[in-house]
């Protein structure tokens, strides 16, 4: 645990872009801006799995051989401005990504699901503002987030649904370093726990370093107790969802990349490793690195790839200690900037027969989606 501490603090040099956010200019004090999306998909799985079976290996595109209602969300937020340094963000949600999202929470499934994310922000203003969120809020690790349509692929990678958490619930301070350099302290509960079970902590720390317009790393950490000796509703234990009760300390380092080379190809990288750890209760690590690449053939048409690998060597993020493996290719096509069509095709391979199938478990699973996203 030393050793991954000092690695974190080594390596305060790179960060994920999505949460580290400026405040908003003097003229749009006051302002309420509303947004949201309506996520729909039809999902098959060559294993014809049996009727009701999930698909494994996904955070939210679950159901097979359906129509279904994955989001509806709605976005309602005042930023805080350097005349009005008092703002608020509420992100209301409905539908199975809700239900999945929640899980896991120890304060039950059904309690917080419709509110995604409900904080206050403050900010001192000047030419180097200090923001501060109070509430509940996404979680700043990740090269991926919850809503599809800010993904370059459709399904959510394995380091999405298994290295990192969802949300938290605590203080965010954020502060610019510099010009390239943004800085943030994350004080909350924990992994996915708006109530907290196990008495403990946690801490975390991101940096974003964007030395060009075109190029921006983000390296974040996060470290304290996880689990808990009660099981929650999905019959794990703790908002980080252990398969077996017991409190183990987690230090984690999220490393995310992105880079233009040119206008149209983007590229980006993700890497992830963990431990948790404590005496007398059995612990284990897990890691993780995926690769992205998306082409814009055309304003409203573009085609994305990700590639990964993950390793849990004990079981505590997948139930089983094994490997796993994706591919996928996301083909997208956008009408008027609001309507997004996507057309999926994904690859899986497990070191266990991890995969629901017609004829027993599999150690493969491939599957096609065609995804339909309205934004509002």
């Amino acid at each position: 645990m030393k050793n991954l501490a000092l690695c974190a603090l080594v390596a305060l040099c790179t960060c994920c872009p999505g949460p580290l956010q400026s405040p908003a200019r003097a003229d749009e004090a006051g302002k309420i801006a509303l947004s949201g999306l309506v996520d729909t998909y039809y999902q098959y799985s060559f294993n014809h799995p049996p009727v009701g079976a999930t698909i494994a290996g996904r955070s939210f595109d679950v159901k097979n051989d359906a129509f279904s209602l994955s989001l509806l969300e709605v976005n309602v937020k005042r930023d805080a401005t350097h005349s009005l340094p008092l703002g608020f963000t509420a992100t209301l949600t409905l539908g199975k990504t809700a239900d999945l999202v929640h899980a896991t929470e120890p304060g039950g499934a059904n309690t917080y699901k419709y509110l995604q994310q409900l904080y206050a922000t403050w900010t001192s203003g000047g030419k180097r503002p200090l923001t501060v969120d109070v509430g509940k809020f996404v979680t700043y690790m990740g090269y991926e987030v919850i809503e599809s349509t800010s993904n370059d692929n459709y399904s959510r990678s394995l380091l999405f649904t298994y290295a990192i958490p969802f949300y938290h619930m605590g203080v965010r301070i954020t502060y610019p370093l510099s010009g390239q350099l943004t800085g943030q302290l994350h004080f909350v509960n924990g992994w996915n726990d708006v109530e907290d079970d196990n008495g403990g902590k946690s801490v975390g720390a991101a940096l974003l370093w964007n030395p060009a317009s075109n190029l921006n790393w983000v390296l974040n950490y996060m470290g304290g107790d996880e689990g808990s000796n009660t099981a929650n509703g999905a019959g794990s234990f703790g908002g980080i969802g252990f398969p077996a009760a017991g409190i183990l300390n987690v230090q984690m380092l999220d490393l995310c990349g992105t880079w233009y080379p040119t206008p149209r190809l983007k590229l980006g990288i993700n890497v992830d490793y963990a431990s948790a750890a404590k005496t007398g209760v059995p612990g284990g690590t897990w890691s993780g690195q995926a690769l992205y690449a998306r082409y814009q053939m055309s304003p409203a048409a573009s085609i994305a790839l990700r590639g990964e690998h993950f390793e849990d060597s004990a079981g505590l993020r997948t139930g089983t200690a094994q490997n796993l493996n994706e591919l996928t290719a996301t083909l997208q096509y956008v009408v008027k900037g609001v309507w997004v069509h996507r057309l999926e095709y994904r690859h899986d391979h497990a070191g266990s027969a991890f995969f629901a199938g017609g004829e027993g478990p599999s150690h493969a699973q491939d599957t096609i989606t065609l995804a339909q996203v309205l934004k509002f």
